[in-house]
């Protein structure tokens, strides 16, 4: 019978080499799998967007393009309301190569009412449409995405605004910025109304809003 003698030094590196191991291993489990549950958990634990809420857009100066999505849980800006689809409305920037100046393309997979600047009428979206940003400044364009309708008349909506303005930034140049804002709810959310996936309701109409519904 032969007596292995292992050096402690030795049993010391095993023992390291295996915490280690074992470290790792609850690491790529970590990053796989617990921390995107806690990232889904923690999305649909978020509450909606709520009226007069503001997100500034500007392109940095090395892009000629941005795309931008209006839907329900997985497009850029996230609504969380019922009956709004994902890319409810895409608005895509693109540059002019020698101004700055914008074309503004917006492409509708939902019912879409749009109030082009310098316009008092919505007009039903039909598909692609086009906005100047110089049109922009001074005005505003209103992107009505309705989540419900009847007999042509939306009942349920979001309201939001487009505009444009320049600013100097900090090198001296003079860029433009565009400023989406969420201005109206219709009727409004019910806020008790939240479904496990993070979606809600909108709420029903009073008395006195029937006539608001367009």
């Amino acid at each position: 019978m032969t007596l292995l003698i292992v050096p402690s030094s030795l049993w010391t590196v095993i023992a390291l080499t295996g915490g280690l191991a074992f470290l790792g291993l609850l690491a790529i489990l970590f990053f796989l799998i617990v921390r995107p549950a806690l990232l889904i958990q923690r999305d649909r634990e978020s509450p909606p967007p709520e009226e007069g809420s503001i997100r500034e857009i500007i392109l940095d100066a090395s892009m000629r393009t941005l795309r931008l999505s209006i839907g329900q849980l997985d497009s850029d800006l996230k609504t969380r309301m019922n009956g709004i689809v994902e890319d409810h409305l895409v608005i895509r920037f693109v540059k002019d190569r020698d101004l700055e100046e914008y074309e503004i393309e917006l492409v509708n997979k939902g019912p879409v009412q749009l109030r082009v600047p310098h316009s008092k009428k919505l007009e039903s979206m039909s598909g692609r449409e086009i906005v100047e940003s110089r049109e922009l400044i001074g005005d505003t364009a209103v992107l009505r995405l309705i989540a419900g309708a009847r007999e042509g008349r939306a009942l349920q909506y979001v309201d939001f605004e487009l505009a444009a303005k320049y600013f100097i930034n900090r090198t001296g140049d003079e860029r433009m910025k565009f400023v989406l804002t969420l201005r109206k709810i219709f009727p409004s959310l019910d806020k008790n109304s939240r479904s496990k996936r993070g979606v809600y309701m909108f709420a029903r109409l009073k008395v006195g809003q029937q006539d608001e519904a367009q």
